[in-house]
């Protein structure tokens, strides 16, 4: 009968040991997800990462998203030849160096600080307080003077709890929780923004150096024309006159070239300023000739509006900030009741005397209270109406900013579709003129040749496949751009991922 009872404490205490164990990891699994013991959790991982809501997670602020609209521009690959990067490579460099990424990085770090803050006064606040001392006393007896001497200390340990406060923790936690997702989404648009100068950057490089190409390719051309006149001049079929005409086309064009040398070092410095490194740092990018040209968008625009208004990170951190306004709102009204709560003490006064030097005395006295409070403050000076009021305007101003928000969203998607049919447009027309410019230039140049034609004639022949020339380079640049512009107007840039 022994063993087997002794076999039953032996179950019964390996039974409350596992549950004890379970408690116990249900408990550290639940605290590993509260914003106040863990707030990074809540914030992007990274500063060159866009912060994505967890399902499931203490915190799911996010605005309804749409499938990003289909588009028929091929992402080239994230290499590097020498010097030479592509554009998803100067990207994962813009996003890991530029400064701007960081600050709002560590703002949306701080609003998870501020949050796990606002979730403390869930819990209950337990401080100590200890006071100790000397005390000497003189007093006169009949016959006598005797002299108290006391060493005192009272160590306490004080308790209080919140049990009821008609929802100011809420609403505080709840605008703190707002402000929190407006900072995760102002990071990410803030990402949005590097990535798309970085584009703009990247395609003003692009364009630069295949206008220094043009620019080489006119210094040939106009050197073909005077070598031309300068032919019929030695042969006595063209004057002077015509000679220096065709010399100051040469001169320009080289005025040209050095012009477009020019431009190339400044869309390096605008590329600096966007990867946030140096401006004497050696960088180039390929030619705009090796950059596939987008063939449309595959949405129209009232549904790329949509999904800017749904999907864009300004927009949604505008929203969450319109909601931590109306918290604020509600933890204003919270202030016109009361507190109620529990608090408690315990301690210990411990003590030492001696009187008049021949007795000495020692003690210890526990010290305990229990108590249930409320705190109302019945008058403040109208200050809790006002701070009512002011709260409610500040909402009233957040949504009307929203309103003003969505209104330039739409109109800079609206904008920025048009511009790229504008620009896909443009870019055929300039594949035609450069097309036709360069057969009427062949065909003045062999009549003027053949003494046919003037000079004049074929001069003006030149100027306009130079223009050709710099047509469909920057309008190439322009539609590459314009595409990059709808992506970020609509709030669907990609960003890289890391492997």
């Amino acid at each position: 009968m022994k063993f087997d009872f002794d076999k039953r404490c032996a179950r019964r205490k390996m039974v409350v040991a596992a549950i004890g164990l379970a408690v116990s990891a249900s408990g550290c699994t639940y605290f590993a997800e509260q914003p106040e013991v863990y707030p990074d959790k809540f914030a992007a991982a990274e500063s060159d990462r866009a912060w994505t809501p967890q399902h499931g997670a203490a915190i799911e602020y996010t605005i309804p998203m749409q499938d990003r609209p289909p588009s028929t521009l091929p992402e080239p690959r994230a290499t590097s030849v020498g010097n030479k990067y592509d554009l998803p490579a100067l990207i994962d460099i813009a996003l890991s160096n530029n400064p701007d990424t960081r600050v709002t990085w560590d703002q949306a770090r701080a609003a998870a600080d501020a949050y796990g803050v606002s979730r403390a006064p869930y819990y209950p606040v337990v401080s100590s307080q200890v006071s100790g001392g000397y005390e000497r006393e003189i007093f006169q007896l009949p016959g006598q003077n005797a002299v108290l001497r006391q060493w005192q200390v009272t160590p306490m340990l004080e308790f209080t709890y919140i049990l009821l406060d008609f929802g100011r923790r809420d609403a505080g936690a709840a605008a703190a929780r707002a402000q929190l997702a407006a900072a995760n989404f102002s990071f990410n648009r803030k990402l949005q923004d590097v990535v798309f100068a970085t584009q703009r950057a990247f395609y003003s490089i692009g364009a630069a150096k295949a206008a220094v190409q043009a620019a080489e390719e006119n210094v040939e051309l106009a050197k073909t024309d005077d070598d031309a006149v300068s032919r019929r001049v030695d042969l006595g079929l063209a004057t002077e006159p015509e000679l220096l005409l065709s010399r100051q086309t040469v001169a320009q064009s080289q005025y040209d070239l050095a012009s477009a040398h020019l431009l190339v070092r400044e869309a390096q410095a605008n590329m600096a300023v966007a990867l946030g490194v140096a401006a004497n740092t050696p960088l180039d990018v390929p030619n705009l000739g090796s950059i596939p040209i987008p063939a449309g968008l595959g949405s129209e625009v009232d549904q790329l509006i949509e999904t800017a208004v749904r999907s864009r990170p300004d927009l949604a951190a505008q929203v969450a900030t319109l909601d931590a306004r109306r918290a604020a709102v509600d933890q204003a009204k919270a202030q016109f009741y009361p507190t109620v709560g529990v608090a408690g003490t315990y301690g210990l006064q411990a003590w030492q005397y001696k009187y008049d030097g021949t007795r000495t005395v020692n003690a210890n006295q526990p010290q305990y209270t229990a108590l249930l409070t409320m705190n109302w403050d019945i008058f403040t000076g109208f200050k809790r109406l006002n701070d009512v009021r002011q709260a409610e305007a500040v909402r009233d101003a957040a949504g009307a900013q929203l309103e003003s928000l969505e209104v330039d969203a739409i109109s800079s998607v609206w904008r920025a579709y048009y511009e790229f049919q504008t620009a896909l447009s443009r870019y055929q027309y300039a594949k035609a003129l450069l097309s036709a410019s360069q057969e009427s230039y062949d065909a003045n140049l062999d009549t003027y040749r053949q003494g046919l034609s003037t000079i004049v004639e074929l001069l003006t022949a030149d100027r306009d496949l130079a223009n050709a020339r710099y047509t469909i380079v920057q309008s190439r640049a322009d539609l590459l751009t314009s595409s990059a512009a709808v992506a970020y107007a609509v709030g669907a840039i990609e960003m890289p991922r890391r492997p």
